[in-house]
C-alpha cells in the first residue's frame, strides 16, 4: 500500500497516535510517514506557510491544531494562509481542543476513567475547555492510577498530571474509536472525510 501522508504536523505530542489511529481506521498506511510534533500552537503556525509550500512540492502534508478560543476555524487558517492553503495541505482544526475529539467517544472515555457515562458531555466541540473537563473526569475516578497520572497534584500551576500525556496516548491506542466520536464531534467527522477524500 502507498503511503498517502509523507508528512504530518501537529500542534503537540497527543496529535500523533490520534492521526495514527485515525489512519488505521481508514485504512491508510503510515509506516513511512514522518511525524512532526511543533510543541505548542505558536511553533504551529509559526512554520505553517513552510508546510503548505512542502505539500504545493512533495504532495499531501496533514495539519492538525487546535482552535483555542480563536473564533473560527475558517478564520483562524485565514489569519495565518493569507495567500491561500493549498489543496494538498489538508488541515484540520480541532474544536476547540484535541480533547474534544477524546471525549466524543462517550462511552469509551467512560470506561477508561472509570466514571459514568452521563459525567460526559454530550457535546465536546461547545466546551470551552475540553482538556479541564477531561482532567474533571478523572477526578471523580475510581481508579486511584487515573487520578495520580492526570490530576495535577495538589501546589501544581500545571493544567494536567505528568502521567497525563502516556495514559491519554494509551487510551487513544486501545480503546478510542473515531467513527464512533465523530458522531459527536463535527470538527473530527469533517477532519476524518478530509483526510479520507485525499486518501480515496
Amino acid at each position: 500500500m502507498t503511503t498517502v501522508f509523507l508528512l504530518v504536523v501537529t500542534e503537540g505530542q497527543l496529535e500523533i497516535p490520534v492521526v495514527q489511529k485515525v489512519f488505521d481506521v481508514l485504512g491508510i498506511e503510515h509506516a513511512e510517514t514522518r511525524f512532526v510534533p511543533k510543541g505548542g500552537g505558536n511553533a504551529f503556525w509559526r512554520d505553517v506557510v513552510k508546510y503548505n509550500k512542502a505539500a504545493r512540492h512533495a504532495g499531501p502534508v496533514l495539519g492538525i491544531a487546535d482552535l483555542e478560543q480563536f473564533p473560527c476555524a475558517s478564520g483562524l487558517i485565514v489569519q495565518h494562509l493569507p495567500h491561500g492553503r493549498h489543496p494538498a495541505f489538508v488541515l484540520r482544526i480541532a474544536v476547540r481542543m484535541l480533547e474534544s475529539w477524546l471525549l466524543a467517544d462517550r462511552q469509551a472515555i467512560a470506561s477508561y476513567l472509570r466514571v459514568p457515562v452521563a459525567r460526559v458531555p454530550n457535546d465536546p466541540d461547545h466546551l470551552p475547555h475540553a482538556k479541564q473537563c477531561l482532567v474533571n473526569l478523572a477526578r471523580q475516578s475510581r481508579k486511584r492510577q487515573i487520578i495520580e497520572d492526570i490530576v495535577p497534584f495538589q501546589g501544581s500551576e500545571g493544567v494536567v498530571g505528568r502521567g497525563y500525556t502516556p495514559q491519554m496516548t494509551n487510551f487513544i491506542r486501545t480503546a478510542w474509536r473515531p467513527n464512533i466520536a465523530s458522531v459527536n464531534s463535527r470538527s473530527l467527522q469533517r477532519a476524518l472525510a478530509a483526510i479520507q477524500a485525499v486518501a480515496a
